[in-house]
């Protein structure tokens, strides 16, 4: 069945109203600006991060060794590009207590929230006053399929290269909120969504 939302669900396809802030544009860093403020966040973690011995050994990355990442720092075509690299530098020590944010204040909102049960997406929460059941009757424990014709594992997976936690479950968990609440804070793209949004929800 079709549902239209405005940043939209679907029920077995739906449509939703995204919340949008916005942010003024501004000028893009030059290559300079972006290697010097690339080379100040990995000194940070140089001077800094007690585990760097076991991370390196344990997970083999070796946050000292910055010269690849210095090469795709030069080549990001843009500034969303960058950002994405620092978020995936940070993210590599898979750590709870490591993070890096973009200065934004943007997001995205489908008005309902999910969490994984039994290894699936189910809604756990929804919005009423933006999606009234009459229009969106999906409920609490339905389970998300796919956004915008994307599978939630596979969304999932991209989303874990900016954010990763201490364990492959608690790293899916936490990007599971991404599915639905986008902030460019995570994911520098998220303004390159659209206005509305196709989602696919099994019915119990």
């Amino acid at each position: 069945m079709k549902h239209v939302l405005a940043r939209p669900l679907v029920q077995v396809i739906s449509v939703i109203v995204i919340v949008l802030i916005a942010i003024p544009a501004s000028a893009q860093l030059t290559v300079e600006q972006k290697l010097f403020d690339f080379e100040n966040l990995a000194a940070t973690y140089a001077r800094r991060y007690a585990p760097y011995e076991w991370k390196r050994d344990f997970l083999g990355f070796d946050l000292l060794q910055i010269g690849p990442w210095l090469d795709r720092v030069a080549r990001s075509s843009d500034d969303l590009e960058f950002y994405e690299i620092m978020l995936e530098y940070v993210a590599s020590l898979e750590d709870t207590h490591s993070s890096f944010s973009v200065p934004s204040s943007f997001f995205a909102d489908l008005g309902f929230f999910v969490d994984i049960y039994d290894n699936r997406v189910l809604i756990e929460s929804v919005n009423r006053i933006r999606l009234p059941v009459q229009q969106y009757p999906f409920q609490i424990g339905d389970e998300l399929i796919s956004v915008d014709g994307s599978p939630v594992d596979s969304l999932m997976t991209e989303f874990s290269r900016f954010t990763k936690r201490g364990s492959p479950v608690a790293t899916r968990r936490t990007v599971a909120d991404f599915l639905t609440r986008r902030a460019q804070s995570r994911l520098p793209r998220v303004v390159d969504l659209g206005d509305q949004a196709v989602v696919v929800i099994a019915r119990q």
